[in-house]
């Protein structure tokens, strides 16, 4: 019987071993960051815009989360966990728009809500928003379908720009 129980627990210590081995770790998307998209105010319909530069307020060394380049139709606002609000400035390096006077601002107030995932993941941080505000130089409004903001890739705000289009004489 002392033989038995030797073999089955190597067995076990085997297989705990060998379950502690997994190299899949975490697979979820460890960040819960909130992904904007861009939509043009007057149609609803969503746009890409290629000469936005988007920078962190307050934030330190280089917080840029989008330059001037290949267009883009949305973008992700990391926020910080540890204060309670994050800013966002929108400048807009399109001829004639590209003055300081137009500069967008976003603020998002929120609640920094940590939870643990998982032995793999560790603990994350979830974001129930509290509050919006935004200047309205180019931006005409900003919506958030669910204020709860996790670490699932879903469009969290939809920023509506004032655009004009190709022959648009407005």
């Amino acid at each position: 019987m002392g033989k038995f129980l030797t073999i089955a627990a190597a067995g076990v210590a085997l297989t705990a071993l060998a379950a502690g081995c997994n190299t899949s770790g975490c697979q979820d998307n460890g960040s819960a960051i909130p992904l904007a998209a861009f939509y043009a105010s007057d149609t609803g319909s969503p746009v890409t815009l290629d000469s936005l530069a988007i920078y962190g307020l307050g934030a330190p060394a280089d917080s840029a989360v989008a330059l001037p380049g290949p267009a883009i139709g949305s973008v992700y606002l990391p926020m910080r966990a540890s204060a309670p609000q994050t800013a966002w400035k929108i400048e807009y390096r399109y001829r004639d728009l590209d003055t300081p006077a137009l500069n967008d601002t976003i603020t998002l107030g929120y609640e920094s809500i940590p939870y643990f995932a998982s032995a793999d993941c560790g603990a994350m941080y979830a974001y129930r928003l509290r509050s919006v505000v935004h200047t309205t130089h180019l931006i005409d409004s900003i919506t958030v379908p669910d204020s709860l903001i996790t670490n699932v890739d879903r469009t969290s705000m939809q920023i509506y720009f004032r655009i004009a289009t190709e022959g648009d004489t407005r």
